[in-house]
Order: structure tokens, then sequence, then C-alpha cells
């Protein structure tokens, strides 16, 4: 059996996960990244995407997340997350009207910088659980 690490995952609302791990893949602000046992230390932040957990059964594990950071150190991993929920958590249908909702933003005539930076955010991540939802039910 490959080696594991602790990975810890919070988001201001709550635990969400907790347990030893074979490896994580996660999306990084500068690109994904992936973690194994004994990594160096190793700190990122996070953009709106797919958090990829294979634990310690060889099982996948699918999460959306909305952003947030990520260190490892001593093979102890934690992920602090604005946002973050399994695949089993997303509400499909949300996360559509959400996506529609920023595209009918970002097609308005005169928006504000600001206003497009928000809207923008808000359909990268409605499309991030869009795609986690869709992915898991791939498996």
């Amino acid at each position: 059996m490959p080696g594991t690490f602790q990975l810890e995952i919070v988001t201001p609302e709550r635990s969400v996960f907790r347990d030893e791990v074979i490896s994580l893949v996660a999306p990084g602000v500068e690109g994904q990244f992936g973690i194994l046992v004994h990594h160096a230390p190793f700190i990122a932040a996070l953009r709106p995407g797919a958090i990829k957990i294979r634990d310690r059964n060889n099982r996948e594990i699918l999460l959306a997340t909305s952003g947030g950071f990520f260190e490892i150190a001593r093979n102890q991993a934690v992920l602090l997350a604005d946002t973050a929920e399994f695949a089993a958590e997303i509400d499909v249908a949300r996360a559509q009207a959400a996506l529609e909702r920023a595209r009918e933003r970002l097609r308005g005539g005169r928006i504000t910088e600001v206003d497009r930076e928000r809207a923008e955010r808000a359909l990268e991540r409605a499309a991030a659980r869009i795609r986690v939802a869709a992915q898991s039910r791939l498996e």
C-alpha cells in the first residue's frame, strides 16, 4: 500500500474532511498541483476548481472549491477553502442558475470593472461546481 499523509479541509463554516490520504490534486492559481506522501514543504493559493483526493482505501473523492490556500509540511496538509463541497452535495440547478446570472451580467452593456470581476469570479465558481458534479456522475 502506498504511503499516506494527513489532510484536513476546512472552510469558515465547517471542517469538511480530515483523514489519511494517498494523494491530492488541487487547482492552484499558478496551475494544478499534486501532492503525495513526503512532499517538500509547500504553500499555494487556490482558484475555483476540482479537488481530487485518493483516500487510504484508494477511492477517489471529488470536491469543488471556490478558492483558498493549501499548505503541507511534515506529511501534515491543510486546505483552507472559501467553500468546499463534495460532488454529491452540489445543487446543479442552483449552480446552473448562478452561471446564467453571471453570463447575463457579463453580456450587459455598461458594467463597471468591479462588477465585471465579480461576475467573472461567480462564473468561474459556478462552472467549477458544475464540472465536479458532472465528473462525479461519470465515474
